[in-house]
């Protein structure tokens, strides 16, 4: 793949995550400019994650074989114009709306991008590439968190769409240096095809480890700024955006995560130490020591990262047949369980407790170990399941 062509794809990537989770630092703020409930203002990030849950089954039955740069620029240019609308919303509705919207655009762009990344990259490079990917789309899920506090402290926060509506017509101009003839490959996911992946104990377990790992993760970052809010009533959008920095760990564990496993002597241990350093910081946000929270969000999203990384080289390892359909219910366990746990633990904390939250949160945590093990033993144990994988 040719450097400029990278580039471009990195680019356009970078651009469209800006605006996944651009209202989550500021949902303390839309509770008072809006007169809605912290429940209500959950669902920013729900009703956007509800989409890409259903995308892999519901994609498959209408964008096979359309070439990838037609999907990506009607996506691209039809995500600007969603951006834009949002200066113009003045009610709930709207928003969420337009929300669920930019969800059902954004699965369209992240498998064009990923299509090119793995059609035009070498058998040799395709592993590093993707890498590339993963790591962007991490800045990109980072930044559109910054740049929403930033923007809403310095001119307001409705402009952090004009913003973003920018970067999308920046990424228009790049599609000229990406080749027009990837073809889209979505799996089918029919009940077929399904039944069979779920029927292992090994996919089974694994998708279920995953979904109360990243159901916790998801729930404590939308969740994050309320807390700070109550801990220190007169905190900034801006001042709870810089808590996610501790995000960007994931970058270099989507690098460099061979490398990482070997250190660690293994995927299982690797797996091991992102669920134990998952544990840590989620037990830490029982703390109101502000400084404190933000320093073992680098441990939370550590954890996090570790354990993604090294579950979806997991289930591409053993996934002898029917790998399509494997890798689709895995993103959409991701992203079904991130819109479950963006909304159900902000119900349980207005109804009961920071500390009986973080508790139940634990307990869930501690059910993906539990289907982490069983997951292994399905096979072999940890150690010679995985030896072959390093």
């Amino acid at each position: 793949m040719e450097k400029r062509t990278l580039f471009a794809i990195l680019c356009i990537t970078y651009f469209s995550f800006c605006t996944l989770y651009t209202p989550q630092p500021l949902l303390p703020l839309l509770v008072s400019e809006l007169g809605i409930s912290a429940n209500d203002a959950t669902l920013f990030i729900t009703v956007t994650l509800v989409p890409l849950a259903i995308a892999p089954i519901i994609y498959g039955y209408f964008l096979q074989a359309i070439p990838a740069r037609t999907v990506l620029f009607f996506a691209v240019a039809l995500l600007a114009i969603n951006q834009l609308l949002f200066l113009f919303a003045t009610h709930l509705w709207q928003f969420l709306v337009l929300r669920f919207l930019q969800g059902c655009l954004l699965p369209g762009i992240f498998t064009a991008l990923m299509t090119y990344c793995s059609s035009m990259s070498s058998k040799d490079s395709v592993r590093k590439v993707m890498g590339w990917y993963i790591a962007t789309t991490i800045l990109g899920g980072f930044s559109s968190r910054l740049f929403a506090g930033l923007i809403a402290d310095a001119i307001g926060w409705q402009w952090i769409f004009g913003f973003t509506a920018t970067l999308l017509a920046l990424s228009l101009l790049l599609l000229r240096y990406i080749a027009a003839d990837a073809i889209l490959s979505f799996a089918r996911l029919d009940r077929r095809s399904i039944t069979r992946v779920l029927r292992s104990p090994l996919f089974a377990h694994g998708y279920l480890a995953l979904f109360f790992i990243f159901f916790v993760f998801s729930g404590m970052l939308n969740l994050l700024p309320f807390r700070l809010t109550e801990i220190s009533p007169g905190i900034s959008a801006f001042d709870i955006s810089l808590f996610y920095l501790g995000y960007l760990i994931g970058m270099p564990i989507a690098i460099y995560n061979e490398k990482i496993i070997s250190f660690f002597g293994g995927a299982g241990r690797a797996l091991c130490w992102g669920l134990g350093l998952n544990v840590i910081g989620l037990v830490a946000y029982l703390t109101t020591e502000i400084h404190f929270i933000w320093f073992m969000m680098l441990s939370f999203s550590a954890g996090m990262f570790f354990i993604h990384a090294t579950l979806s080289g997991l289930v591409n390892y053993y996934a002898k047949e029917h790998k399509g359909v494997v890798n689709g219910l895995y993103v959409s366990i991701y992203y079904a369980s991130g819109a479950l746990g963006s909304w159900l633990p902000s119900v349980f904390y207005q109804r009961y407790s920071w500390e009986a939250l973080i508790y139940t949160l634990v307990g869930m945590t501690l059910l993906g170990v539990f289907f982490v093990t069983r997951m292994t033993r399905a096979t072999r144990t940890l150690e010679e399941c995985l030896s072959d994988w390093q």
